[in-house]
C-alpha cells in the first residue's frame, strides 16, 4: 500500500508538470490572457523537461517492480522529448497546436492512470 501512495503522488506531480508545460505552450496563443509575444515563454520548457525526465526515471523504477504499466512509464519521457523538439524547431502555429494536443492527451492518460490506482482496504 505504501508503494501505491508513492505512485499516486508521482502521478500527481506528473499531471502538474504536464499542466505547467501546457501553459507554457499556450503562452504563444494571443487569445489567452497569459500571452507572451516573444518566444521567451518557451524557456519554461527547460524547467519542466528535466522534471519530466526525473519523473520518468522514478516511474521506471516502479515499472521494474511491476507496479505500473509500460504506458504510464513512458508518458513523461514522451512529453519531455516532444516538448524539446517543438522548442528547437522554428515557431509556427501548427507546432503550438501539436504541443497542445500532445499535452492534453498525456494529461488525460495520466489522470486515467492516477485514478485507476487500486488501493487495498485496510
Amino acid at each position: 500500500m505504501e508503494n501505491n501512495k508513492k505512485i499516486i503522488v508521482i502521478n500527481s506531480l506528473l499531471v502538474g508538470s504536464i499542466f505547467l508545460n501546457l501553459f507554457i505552450f499556450t503562452s504563444r496563443m494571443s487569445f489567452f490572457p497569459w500571452f507572451i509575444e516573444d518566444a521567451i515563454g518557451y524557456l519554461g520548457v527547460f524547467l519542466t523537461a528535466p522534471m519530466l525526465i526525473g519523473i520518468y526515471f522514478i516511474l521506471r523504477h516502479y515499472h521494474k517492480l511491476q507496479l505500473i504499466t509500460n504506458i504510464n512509464m513512458v508518458i513523461p519521457l514522451f512529453v519531455a522529448v516532444t516538448s524539446l523538439i517543438i522548442v528547437f524547431m522554428p515557431t509556427i502555429d501548427l507546432l503550438n497546436i501539436v504541443a497542445l494536443v500532445i499535452n492534453v492527451a498525456m494529461v488525460c492518460l495520466t489522470a486515467i492512470f492516477l485514478f485507476n490506482q487500486k488501493e487495498k482496504a485496510l
